[in-house]
């Protein structure tokens, strides 16, 4: 019997030399960095849930193990640095960044900002100038070293200088006709190669705040976000839950140039170092 122990031990030391660095592979080889901003004090259009949700994405992604900083309410010059720090800090070649955004945005001429807090705007100039647009995030993200890069926006929503009908509660009035008369949603845009953005609903639509404490898209993405299912099928789940929440009046929508598959949660019988995933 004595003689049976070094022998069972040696076979258990094999097995875990042999099998446990496959399982655990993908937590060495590819690290995980996640931004997450939520601005909802808006003076003109406060929103209800954009801080909650970043509070809920943001403990969603540290137990799936990324990296995770967290920004609520940024003024312009904070969601800047906030954006370029985030971006600044990837350091390894083989990383995923993940960029979650709940909050106004709006498009003009083609090209869509995110809208910081406590930014005094009140014409269409000092909107462009003042509030961040993807085509800054991507030059950030391009000098990152990052090989497969996420953007999610939770933001299509209505113009938010543009008052309803016989509110005038705002104390400020924005006469610039050519802000008041920005399209509703964001527009359609190419993501870099090895990017996927997610949009809480397709191009000039507008998306739901929700009547919960999350917005409905990202209350159908916590959902699913940490099913062990490659982002295709699980962006799929998330459009149909969101469909069915606002009677198809919003459908979410994703733009991919990714060249790899990849998990938000690698499932566990997949070959880990084979794929590239998160």
């Amino acid at each position: 019997m004595r003689r049976q122990i070094p022998f069972l031990f040696s076979l258990l030391l094999i097995f875990y030399l042999i099998f446990m660095p496959a399982v655990h592979a993908y937590e060495e080889v590819l690290p995980r960095y996640a931004l997450i901003i939520g601005n909802a004090d808006y003076a003109f259009a406060a929103l209800k849930n954009p801080v909650n949700d970043a509070t809920d994405m943001a403990s969603k992604l540290r137990k799936l193990r990324y990296k995770v900083s967290i920004a609520l309410n940024q003024n312009p010059a904070q969601l800047r640095r906030s954006v370029k720090k985030f971006y600044d800090s990837i350091m390894e070649n083989n990383a995923i960044s993940l960029l979650y955004y709940a909050g106004h945005a709006i498009q003009a001429e083609s090209v869509n900002y995110l809208i910081p807090v406590n930014a005094g705007i009140t014409s269409y100039k000092k909107m462009k100038s003042v509030s961040l647009s993807l085509n800054e995030v991507f030059r950030e993200l391009r000098q990152s070293p990052s090989k497969q890069n996420i953007l999610i926006l939770d933001a299509c929503r209505n113009n938010p200088f543009k008052p309803p009908i016989g509110d005038n509660s705002r104390g400020i009035e924005i006469k610039d006709r050519q802000l008041l008369n920005i399209s509703s949603g964001l527009a359609p845009v190419e993501a870099p190669t090895g990017t996927l953005i997610a949009y809480a609903t397709e191009p000039g639509n507008t998306a739901s705040d929700g009547e919960g404490e999350n917005g409905t898209y990202t209350a159908a993405l916590l959902r699913h976000i940490g099913k062990a299912e490659t982002a295709e099928a699980l962006f799929k789940e998330v459009r149909k839950d969101v469909l069915d929440a606002t009677d198809e009046r919003q459908t979410p929508w994703e733009h991919s140039s990714l060249i790899d598959k990849f998990y938000f949660m690698p499932p566990s019988n997949e070959e880990i170092p084979d794929i590239v995933s998160f």
